[in-house]
């Protein structure tokens, strides 16, 4: 199993296969005080072997601050087992996407941050973003087109 991608976003969902992200791609929030929450998902879409498939699989987010302590207990998912889609092309891999909620989460304080993703105990991803005290700058203007 590997890991195709991971995203965060304000929010996001699956369905039939798809998925939805709604302000993706974000690495750094403000905030006007700590302690605050996250608000926000984390967005991931896993690739199975056809050999893995029909097996059980436990996905794991840890939440680590910079010093690679935990801040919050862990996340654990139970993946599978599941079946090969009837017509998938037998050299394909099987993806499963899965949107992981984080709203509530605490965030004790200012700082780098990261989400650690492993599946049955291999690490596959850090997903890193901070939190910054103070107000967002400005907004810039976006460039005129080219002609």
């Amino acid at each position: 199993m590997r890991l195709d991608w991971a995203i965060l976003s304000n929010s996001s969902e699956i369905q039939a296969g798809l998925s939805y992200v709604l302000g993706g791609g974000w690495d750094t929030s403000w905030r006007p005080s700590f302690p605050t929450t996250f608000i926000g998902a984390l967005t991931l879409r896993v690739m199975v072997h056809r050999t893995e498939v029909a097996a059980q699989h436990r996905l794991e987010v840890r939440f680590w601050d910079e010093d690679g302590a935990d801040f919050a207990p862990p996340l654990q998912v139970d993946l599978g087992p599941g079946t090969v889609p009837e017509g998938h092309p037998p050299n394909w891999e099987v993806p499963a996407q899965l949107s992981v909620g984080l709203h509530g989460l605490p965030i004790p304080a200012a700082g780098r941050y990261s989400f650690e993703v492993s599946v049955d105990g291999q690490h596959l991803k850090s997903v890193p973003f901070r939190f910054v005290e103070g107000q967002p700058p400005p907004a810039t203007a976006a460039l005129p087109p080219q002609t």
